[in-house]
């Protein structure tokens, strides 16, 4: 199946009409036609009802139509790119990476980004570290956010930044008079954690905190979604360690307290193909080096 037929059996599709068509791709009516049957056969279902007077699209025609078109606006789309790339102005960035970079530090980051650079084609969603590696290497993603830094001699990366982990525990729990709490008080409580299947760094990470201390918490449940976990915890039936920036999530029946102990800390790294070149995400980063100095600068006030 080739571009060319597919741009011929839209423009008959759309105008009805095969003189009319071959006016629109000005090329001869009997090559039109050819073009059709070929792609009629390559498919082996016949698209459009053709008689002397009237061109329609058969049942088949109609469904293929919605592919034909999402497949030309693909492949032109990634012909823009293509010659954007080779003029060094790629108009786009997609990123992606793990909850903490995406909810934590980027809305402000991709505020001042869209502020400085509006014209950009922003793309952002959230995804684990596997996921984002391999959509980083697939080039799905421009920059990733991720939890481990890769060893792969195709991508390059660099810390961003760390932050702790928290208790998150019911309104009305005894914990949550206190102004802090420590391990062996957590260890004590059912647990709420996302299960390890999903988030695998998180749970190991908890599970080796707890026993370097001897400890051994039960697992009381299991929920992936951030918001599920705060209604769990806020239902009372045990409480949760999540990444601090969950406590952005305010909920009137769930309290976060700092651990005493030093805590578990996630840690988010920037990763980039080696090979990728880009003004756009040299941007972008320039941008997180500035919010991140700033975080600095109030830390230290």
């Amino acid at each position: 199946m080739e571009l060319k037929q597919l741009k011929c059996f839209v423009a008959v599709a759309e105008a009805l009409h095969f003189g009319r068509a071959a006016e629109r791709l000005h090329m001869a009516q009997p090559a039109l036609s050819a073009q059709i049957k070929a792609l009629e056969e390559e498919i082996g279902a016949r698209l459009l009802f053709r008689t002397t007077r009237k061109v329609s699209l058969t049942s088949t025609g109609a469904l293929f139509l919605e592919e034909a078109r999402a497949t030309l606006e693909r492949a032109e789309a990634a012909l823009r790119r293509a010659r954007s790339c080779e003029r060094d102005d790629i108009a786009w960035l997609r990123i992606g990476g793990v909850d903490t970079a995406t909810a934590g530090l980027l809305p402000k980051v991709i505020r001042d980004f869209r502020k400085k650079l509006p014209s950009v084609d922003l793309r952002v969603g959230e995804m684990l570290t596997a996921p984002a590696l391999e959509a980083l290497l697939n080039h799905h993603l421009d920059i990733a956010f991720v939890r481990v830094a890769p060893v792969d001699p195709l991508l390059t990366s660099r810390h961003v930044f760390s932050e702790p982990l928290v208790a998150i525990l019911p309104a009305d729990h005894r914990l949550a008079k206190k102004r802090e709490v420590t391990r062996e008080e957590l260890a004590r409580e059912p647990l709420i954690l996302p299960p390890r299947s999903a988030r695998p760094i998180h749970h190991d990470m908890l599970r080796d905190w707890f026993r370097e201390a001897g400890l051994s918490p039960s697992i009381a449940q299991e929920a992936n979604e951030r918001h599920m976990i705060l209604a769990v915890v806020a239902a009372g039936l045990g409480i949760s360690i999540l990444p601090q920036w969950v406590a952005q999530f305010q909920h009137p029946d769930v309290v976060f307290r700092p651990i005493r102990e030093t805590p578990p800390e996630v840690h988010v790294h920037l990763v980039r193909r080696k090979s990728y070149r880009s003004k756009i995400a040299d941007e972008f980063e320039a941008i997180i080096d500035k919010h991140l100095q700033r975080l600095q600068s109030r830390r230290r006030d």
